[in-house]
């Protein structure tokens, strides 16, 4: 597991990061090292003492300017017969005993000498920043305590830089950054707000784009990028970050050590659990300076990550050899309490096979949880790390001490989760460490018997961006305004966040990236005025299990499966009553049957059908305990969240009966299936809109493909939108779709925009606010999918005479949030139109949530590419029967049903042409 406090905050030695502390050293270092070199071969220029001590001062602050921190105190040792200037002695001394001897004895000379000199040392700063480093080691390698004192020394570094240091000095950037990284360890809001602070100092200090410092500034970036939960940012960035490293240091330098490991824990988050081994694996040849605690850290990390790499005894192993390197070490020293927390999580998962596991977990948590309980409540690593012991004191059967352990931390998660969901408002606005806790809480209040709170918590865990997107339309007065005012802070921060990647890929500019940095602030500031209390109205409100029960008919059932390493838990609500259960499994199972179950639907596009039934009947047998199948019997409707786990599958696929020889059973034929971002959504009502329909798509595009059968949306490489191929099928569906609503006969109630007519400047102009259901029926693109796309969008018909960005023929997500609806249904008939925005962003926040911010109430979206035949027949049966008064989640079923039995074209039994469209109500 790796949360808030698993990243490092780039501590010493691996990455102590001063740049160019005294001035522009990349300039002084090479007449420095040319002086030395004469000098130390032996050449005799004539030099007195007093010239060479010059000389060798010189070097020594370059080298440590370079970050060359044990050169420059060795040759500060091989200079003991010079009068050395003092600041060349103490700052190689410093930094040499710091970042890498760490000889406590000198260390402690060494204070005591800074103490006494601080405040009148020509380069003060530099100083009090040392001191404060020193103070931060002893906080993660001795004395946990020290961290507010390291914080205060920190906050001391930066006043005295402001002070000190000239007004241009780039110096002043890195002090601002040492501050931001690790005050993260304390208060993330405030970081968040000392990173805003060193990127305002770059756009005036840092003389080029490719300074160096704006390394440190991309750094203090990502780990905001990672609090926010858009973890493929932040990966995206530590990759560049890497890259600035190697290209400046050198592939082993061991500065690159902490920038590695952290790209390890980030690739573990993205799914990519073995390259995540493979980065930290290669990272050992990086340690050169470190000593035994940081070679039991790396030790540990591998461990950690061999076992999200569901290769438990592997890293019982190398957890082993870590706490042998500790030996010795004080029980209060951070990472080993760390370390000691995620062992008992391994053993305690093998405990199930094995219960001398779990006496060596229990007691492995005896020594950790005193450290982290001396921490304040506030604290992201106390509420981590206590509440995985409370999940781990859970599964080795001991449940009171579990609620106890927990109960402290409970209140105080959901307090900070809220306020970071509602305040923040980035593009995942819910940091995916936040939901883990909930999800773990969840666990915990069934198993003590508290329903009523682990539904609660249970609902935090699974919270997705769609939920935002609907609280934005609830603002009392004002809806649209209020919407429009965050749609504009989101597409600011969106702008922001893509200028600082291109800085950071060498494709932008630093001037770029200030005026997206200004507009921002520009939108915040607009959005605080106009609405002081929006927060409140965009904090989620999870529901009582009396509060769900009163949203539901006698005929629904909503289902809330939470994914555990262990197993998997079940909550279910109906009208009249709650029920759990839980299904233990092998380690990570469960995540690795949706893995093969999403593989292989995939792999059945355009293929012969090749989905894994069995893993599908596995899944639903996991979740369908006998008290989920119990309070779901007879139900017509089953409902899910938008969020969790098994969002990136559709549910309608799980296969309820696998009997060889015989075709499979699927869930869909028992019940119609909704997706919801929140029952609370039910609640609202508004005014129906005046007309009837409006149909946008088959745009004109390259010739049609001679495959009549060609998916819309596959993975394409073109150079331009043009070449995409056109898609006949599309114009057939908008007829259809059209004619389903011809109540009106003078055709006032429908608009339909196709071929040359379908551009985007024809989109922005249309009264769409007017129409109750929209329909695309186009190409449907996810991010990265073509050159230069950095999010979802929807093709139509490019303006090859006045191409610009606003008529390119993609509407992009963030456009689309920029449009005005009313409608109650929304139908994209495209493909991946449920997907993320990249990579790594949950399902559902692309277009859905992007249709959501501009107005829509229900979706009609895909999870994957969608032949062009199949595509019509879906959507037009299913918009047909909801049209004549069929629930729609049952429209849509009777429409799958259809062509799952349809005895002309065999092929459409697969899963993969009949069940990609999804219902989002």
């Amino acid at each position: 597991m790796f949360g808030a406090g698993a990243l490092l905050a780039f501590s010493a030695p691996a990455a102590a990061q001063y740049f160019d502390i005294y001035g522009e050293a990349n300039r002084t270092l090479p007449a420095a090292q040319t002086a030395y070199d004469a000098m130390d071969a032996g050449a005799d220029d004539g030099a007195d003492d007093d010239e060479r001590a010059q000389r060798t001062s010189d070097l020594i602050m370059g080298l440590i300017g370079k970050a060359k921190y044990k050169e420059a105190y060795e040759l500060y040792l091989e200079s003991a017969d010079l009068d050395l200037h003092p600041d060349a002695r103490m700052g190689a001394v410093g930094h040499g005993l710091v970042a890498f001897t760490k000889d406590e004895a000198l260390i402690a000379e060494y204070i005591a000498q800074l103490e006494a000199k601080v405040e009148s040392a020509s380069c003060a700063p530099c100083y009090a920043r040392t001191f404060a480093a020193h103070h931060l080691a002893r906080y993660y390698f001795i004395q946990n305590e020290d961290l507010p004192r390291s914080l205060e020394w920190h906050k001391k570094a930066l006043d005295l830089a402001l002070e000190d240091l000239a007004a241009d000095d780039p110096a002043r950037v890195n002090f601002a950054y040492q501050y931001a990284a690790y005050l993260r360890n304390q208060d993330l809001t405030a970081s968040a707000r000392a990173v805003r602070y060193t990127e305002e100092l770059a756009f005036e200090l840092l003389p080029r784009d490719d300074h160096l410092g704006w390394l440190y500034v991309f750094l203090a970036n990502a780990l905001v990028a990672l609090d926010s939960g858009r973890t493929a940012e932040a990966a995206d960035l530590f990759g560049r970050i890497a890259d600035i490293g190697v290209a400046e240091w050198g592939p082993t330098d061991p500065q690159l050590l902490g920038i590695f490991q952290n790209t390890a824990i980030l690739n573990s988050r993205l799914g990519r659990t073995r390259q995540a081994v493979e980065v930290a694996l290669r990272a050992e040849g990086n340690q050169a300076y470190s000593d035994k605690s940081e070679h039991a850290y790396h030790q540990a990390l591998i461990a950690r990550l061999l076992f999200e790499d569901a290769r438990p005894e592997e890293a019982v192993a190398y957890f082993r050899e870590a706490m042998a390197l500790w030996d010795g070490t004080p029980d209060e020293d951070i990472y080993l309490t760390h370390a000691r927390i995620s062992f008992a999580n391994t053993l305690s998962l093998l405990g199930q096979k094995d219960e001398s596991y779990n006496e060596e977990a229990k007691a492995l948590l005896k020594m950790a949880l005193p450290t982290f309980e001396a921490l304040d409540l506030t604290s992201p690593q106390r509420r981590e790390y206590q509440t995985l012991a409370s999940l781990i004191y859970a599964r080795v059967g001991e449940l009171e001490r579990a609620a106890d352990t927990l109960a402290p931390v409970l209140d105080v998660n959901e307090q900070v989760l809220l306020d970071v969901y509602a305040q923040d408002q980035e593009r995942r606005a819910v940091a995916s460490d936040g939901t883990e806790l909930f999800r773990d809480a969840a666990l915990i209040s069934l198993l003590s018997g508290d329903d009523e709170r682990a539904w609660r918590s249970a609902q935090l865990a699974v919270i997705s961006d769609l939920a935002m997107s609907a609280a934005a339309l609830t603002y009392p007065g004002d809806p649209e305004g209020f919407s429009a005012a965050l749609d504009d802070v989101r597409l600011a921060r969106a702008a922001q966040d893509e200028a600082r990647v291109a800085l950071a890929n060498g494709e932008g500019s630093a001037s770029a990236l200030a005026q997206a940095s200004a507009a921002r602030a520009a939108a915040e500031t607009a959005l605080g005025e106009r609405y002081p209390d929006f927060a409140d109205y965009l904090r989620p409100r999870p529901l009582s299990i009396a509060g769900a029960n009163a949203l539901l008919n006698a005929e629904e059932a909503y289902i809330l499966p939470i994914v555990y390493s262990d197993r998997v838990v079940t909550m279910a609500i109906t009208a009249d009553g709650f029920a759990w259960g839980q299904s233990q499994t092998g380690p990570f199972e469960a995540r690795e049957l949706i893995s093969k179950v999403r593989s292989s639907l995939d792999a059945s596009l355009g293929a012969d059908d090749q989905f894994d039934a069995a893993a599908a009947h596995r899944l639903f047998s996991l979740i369908f305990t006998d008290e989920i199948a119990a309070a779901t019997s007879g139900k017509a409707k089953l409902i899910f969240p938008a969020g969790g786990a098994l969002a990136v599958i559709p549910p309608s696929i799980l296969v309820t009966k696998d009997q060889e020889g015989e075709p499979a059973e699927f869930l869909i034929e028992r019940h119609a299936i909704a997706i919801t971002p929140g029952l609370g959504g039910r609640q609202r009502a508004r005014a129906a809109a005046p007309k009837s329909f409006a149909g946008i798509g088959a745009p004109s595009l390259a010739k049609a493909p001679a495959n009549r059968f060609a998916l819309r949306g596959t993975v394409v490489d073109v150079e331009s939108i043009s070449a995409l191929p056109s898609l006949p099928g599309a114009n057939e569906e908008l007829i259809a779709l059209k004619s389903a609503f011809d109540e009106d006969r003078e055709g006032l109630g429908t608009l339909v925009l196709t071929g040359d007519a379908a551009t985007e400047e024809a989109v922005r102009a249309a009264p769409l606010a007017d129409f109750q259901v929209l329909a695309f029926a186009t190409h449907g693109l996810v991010s990265g999918q073509i050159a230069g796309l950095s999010e979802p969008a929807l093709v139509l018909t490019p303006d090859a005479a006045n191409a610009s960005p606003q008529n390119d023929g993609l509407l992009t997500a963030s456009e689309i949030g920029r449009l005005r609806l009313a409608a109650d249904w929304v139908v994209l008939s495209a493909c991946n139109t449920a997907a993320g925005e990249g990579q790594a962003s949950p399902t559902y926040s692309g277009l859905a949530r992007a249709f959501q911010l501009a107005g829509a109430r229900s979706l009609l979206l895909s999870h994957w590419p969608v032949r062009d035949d199949i595509a019509t027949r879906l959507s037009v049966a299913t918009v047909k029967a909801s049209g004549t008064g069929v629930e729609r989640s049952e429209a849509l079923r009777r429409a799958q049903l259809s062509l799952m039995n349809d005895s002309a074209d065999k092929a459409t039994r697969s899963p993969a042409l009949w069940a990609p469209f999804v219902i989002i109500e």
